[in-house]
């Protein structure tokens, strides 16, 4: 049987290149979407929208993020039908019953409030019955939502009787918590020398470090450690949990 050689190479062998990665392209252009100018404010706040409303709130965007800018920057003829069965259009700020006007949109930058021209408000509908997006295309071809409106009250039509339906912002938990922490900070404590008055005006102090862990717990299990706190038999949820590990590792 032959004696097989072995192969030595003359050079290094090239390196396999990496797939290269996809290109970037000016177009065709996607909706892309920014919150850098969302407000909520009175008639345009989301405290009377359940989870429903965000889920539908988000499948709209998801659609329209499959969508090309182009027909709709641009309004294309040919894609008429499409705006308007998306109820696009410029906002009529002469609309009848109308509880806002252009100028007191104050938290955007003078060149786009000014800029009427240039940069319109727009609006494109969620469903007939959730309301619309509010925004404008800045000059990166990003819708940027201004306004949320899920009770139709920028422009109310025929389908309300053109009646502004109140609604007000919903604050989350977590700046709620802020807010309240603030209002007590600022109450005048007639003893200065209180260390509760003293430690809470150093709030917050940024010398607390630890892990943050979020886990799912059902129904029962909630009310249980809730009804364990009531009982007195633990402070918070955090003792139940420590005190349960403690009980495993040992």
């Amino acid at each position: 049987m032959a004696k097989l050689q072995r192969q030595i190479p003359l050079r290094p062998q090239p390196i396999q290149a990496k797939t290269p990665p996809i290109p970037r392209t000016e177009s065709p252009r996607y909706w892309a979407f920014s919150f850098r100018y969302w407000k909520q404010t009175e008639y345009f706040g989301l405290d009377k929208s359940d989870k429903g409303w965000f889920v539908s709130f988000l499948n709209r965007l998801f659609e329209l993020s499959n969508e090309l800018t182009e027909p709709f920057i641009n309004e294309d003829p040919a894609e008429a039908a499409k705006r308007d069965s998306l109820r696009y259009h410029d906002i009529d700020w002469t609309a009848r019953n109308i509880p806002i006007q252009r100028q007191d949109l104050v938290w955007l930058p003078d060149d786009y409030r000014n800029g009427e021209e240039d940069y319109p408000l727009i609006q494109v509908h969620i469903s007939k019955a959730l309301g619309r997006i509010v925004g404008f295309w800045d000059e990166c071809g990003v819708f940027n939502i201004v306004l949320l409106d899920p009770l139709h009250n920028l422009q109310p039509s025929t389908y309300v009787d053109y009646k502004v339906r109140p609604c007000s912002p919903l604050a989350c938990q977590f700046t709620s918590l802020l807010s309240d922490i603030e209002a007590v900070k600022r109450i005048e404590c007639a003893n200065r020398a209180c260390p509760t008055y003293t430690a809470l005006s150093e709030v917050p102090d940024q010398h607390h470090y630890c892990d943050v862990i979020i886990f799912r717990a059902d129904t029962g299990t909630v009310d249980l450690a809730k009804s364990i706190i009531a009982q007195g038999q633990a402070k918070s949820f955090q003792e139940i949990l420590e005190t349960g590990i403690l009980h495993h590792a040992g």
